[in-house]
């Protein structure tokens, strides 16, 4: 349950409580009431009970009926209430109940059950009455049930009306008043969501509320740290991929033009050797021969390492040539177990550095996958070129392997590539593919000329 619901079902909560305590509150009211007019009443008539008494004996008269209950009625004061004298030995009573017609029971059952239980409608106050250290009986006032249920019902309906009314414009006032006040938390999720989907240039709006804008100015800080952490992060990593690039490149000339040429030379000292142990000492030619065996081993080996160390031919014949070269000698290698396919769109010779040599490595480690762990029969390198705007590679193959594979650990391979698209500020997106096997799809925007450099 989000935030809102809780307040507003917390609020709701105390609300209905609160109503329960006022509903509480004025039958607790209203029974008071009627037991004070009922303790009021019973002393009214015990003063005039009193008053009759001293004026009979000091007149000396006793024609007078006793006690006078003609001038009850004008002392009562309780609805429905029953006044009774009781003589001290119950021999002679009085009593004076209002005469009023009880109209038919408008509360509901259970409430006329639970107010019995919980208060006294039918309550009763009893006065003696003594004079002259003599008692003569007793004053009885009881409480009319129906009458005191009824006046309950009516006391509280009219305040439950009320109070339900100001409850129910409370909570509406309330809900509305907490959707405004969380409105920036759902600005501040949805900003996060993109953030951690990447998008570490999205900033979030000033907010009027105090606490919600040091929230968005905290977010707002750490979003553009973290940008300016990942930005130096992916200039050192492409620096440093640079910095390779020329390493390889350096090793790879001196290899060729050193290394290269000392084979060279032993072919050719054995080309002589053979020549004049031919004529001069032919018991030799046999092991002569052997040498060049091992030196065309050595050159293979070679031009192996110099082509992992730097493919010169993208610096010779471009990028698009050298893809071509790279597909056409795995579909060599194959040997018709794996169809390697290339298409391109656009000119990708006119990519600026150091994106030729990176899509070159990357298409090589990505088919080296293919042809180790796919076992598949058919692969397809797409590379579509849109000038200024991006460079998207896609590499599908309809092999065994499935994207659950890479969840949670990458090969050195993947992971290669993964670091070379982040440090170009690219995206690497793993896909299945509907009839078997994974289709990875890189996506590296355009470098201006004027960015490409190696600072």
């Amino acid at each position: 349950m989000n935030l809102k619901k809780q307040l507003f079902f917390r609020i709701l909560f105390v609300a209905v409580l609160c109503l329960a305590s006022s509903a509480f509150y004025v039958l607790y009211q209203t029974d008071q009431q009627a037991i004070s007019e009922a303790n009021f009443t019973a002393d009214r008539i015990e003063k005039q009970v009193n008053s009759q008494l001293l004026q009979m004996f000091t007149r000396h008269d006793l024609s007078r009926t006793f006690p006078n209950t003609e001038l009850w009625p004008d002392i009562n004061s309780v609805s429905g209430s029953c006044i009774q004298f009781l003589s001290r030995s119950e021999n002679r009573r009085r009593n004076l109940c209002q005469q009023i017609i009880e109209a038919e029971r408008t509360w509901p059952a259970w409430f006329g059950n639970l107010y019995q239980q919980i208060f006294s409608p039918d309550f009763e106050i009893q006065k003696n009455i003594s004079f002259n250290i003599m008692t003569y009986g007793s004053i009885l006032v009881t409480l009319n049930t129906r009458i005191e249920t009824a006046r309950a019902w009516n006391n509280l309906q009219a305040i439950i009306g009320v109070l339900f009314a100001s409850i129910f414009a409370v909570c509406i006032l309330v809900y509305f008043t907490i959707n405004r006040l969380l409105k920036p938390a759902q600005i501040i999720i949805t900003g996060l969501e993109r953030m951690r989907n990447g998008h570490l240039d999205t900033r979030l709006p000033p907010f009027n509320i105090k606490e919600w804008k040091q929230t968005s100015d905290a977010i707002n800080a750490l979003a553009s740290s973290q940008e300016q952490a990942i930005a130096d992060n992916k200039r050192i990593a492409l620096k440093l991929m640079n910095i390779q690039e020329e390493d390889h490149r350096y090793i790879a000339r001196e290899l060729h033009d050193e290394f290269g040429q000392c084979l060279a030379g032993i072919n050719a000292i054995t080309a002589s050797i053979n020549q004049t142990a031919t004529t001069q000492c032919p018991e030799l030619v046999p092991e002569i021969k052997t040498i060049s065996p091992i030196t065309r081993h050595m050159m293979d080996v070679l031009r192996s390492m110099l082509r992992r160390l730097r493919p010169a031919e993208v610096d010779d014949v471009g990028l698009s040539q050298s893809l071509n070269n790279l597909v056409l000698n795995w579909n060599k290698q194959s040997n018709g177990q794996t169809r390697y396919q290339l298409n391109i769109n656009g000119n990708i010779d006119a990519l600026p550095e150091p994106l030729p040599v990176n899509m070159y490595r990357i298409v090589q480690e990505c088919l080296t996958n293919i042809a180790k762990h796919a076992n598949a029969s058919h692969a397809t390198v797409l590379v579509h070129y849109q000038a200024g705007k991006h460079i998207q590679l896609k590499i599908s193959d309809d092999g065994i392997a499935k994207v659950d594979g890479f969840d949670n650990t990458l090969g050195v391979g993947l992971l290669g590539i993964r670091e070379r698209v982040i440090a170009l500020g690219g995206q690497l997106v793993l896909s299945p593919r509907e009839t078997g096997g994974l289709t990875i799809t890189i996506t590296i925007p355009d470098i201006p000329e004027e960015k490409n450099t190696n600072e």
